[in-house]
């Protein structure tokens, strides 16, 4: 029994655990548990916030697209639009050329009309239909153009005719042939007029005194 009791205190202590150790392994263990979620938070709102911006990326891309479509369709209505006003243009201009003829017509037959059958009721029958069409193209914007004794203007006037005169200054218009008319400030057809000139006679001798002034 002694050599067995001997035996037990040979025992080394540093095989005996003890409860000081375990406490302070689980002490180390709760320490680094904190830290190590707090390393994972951050790597997630890392992952977080670079997904944000590539979210936030591609809805620029897409703002920006959808607002490329949304101008581009705009555009495309006003040139829509713009090609529907030009071609409802140019076919009122076809119509109403054609009524043109019809008012030269009208204006015609009244400058040919004896004086004697002014009176008749047919004539003032005539002459309604004539004021009816007239209003119907000016409400549409059909304007004559103003010619005798206005200075001759290319765009508005044609010359045709010329008239030796000292009455009036040159280039001024002294008849009219033909009205010309307007449509909506645009000339839809220009009118042919006669244009005051002065005496080829008189501009020769003035020529002529020139010249002799010039030799003395």
């Amino acid at each position: 029994m002694p050599e067995q009791e001997e035996q037990d205190r040979e025992i080394n202590v540093d095989d005996v655990p003890t409860e000081g150790a375990g406490v302070v392994n689980e002490a180390q263990t709760e320490k680094e548990t904190p830290i190590e979620q707090i390393r994972q938070l951050k790597v997630r709102l890392e992952a977080l916030e670079k997904e944000l911006a590539e979210e936030r990326e591609k809805a620029t891309d897409y703002m920006n697209r959808a607002m490329r479509v949304q101008a581009d369709a705009s555009n495309m209505r006003k040139r829509l639009q713009q090609d529907f006003a030009r071609a409802m243009q140019d076919a009122l201009k076809s119509v109403v050329y054609e009524q043109l003829a019809v008012l030269d017509s009208f204006d015609r037959a009244f400058a040919t009309l004896p004086a004697e059958f002014q009176h008749f009721s047919w004539v003032e029958g005539v002459s309604m239909i004539q004021s009816q069409l007239y209003s119907i193209l000016y409400r549409v914007g059909v304007r004559p153009i103003e010619a005798v004794g206005k200075k001759f203007n290319p765009i508005e006037h044609e010359a045709v005719a010329f008239e030796e005169t000292r009455d009036q200054p040159e280039d001024t218009v002294t008849a009219e042939l033909q009205r010309g008319y307007k449509l909506q400030d645009q000339v839809l057809r220009p009118a042919l007029v006669k244009i005051a000139r002065a005496p080829q006679a008189a501009t020769a001798g003035a020529a002529g005194n020139e010249a002799n002034q010039t030799q003395t």
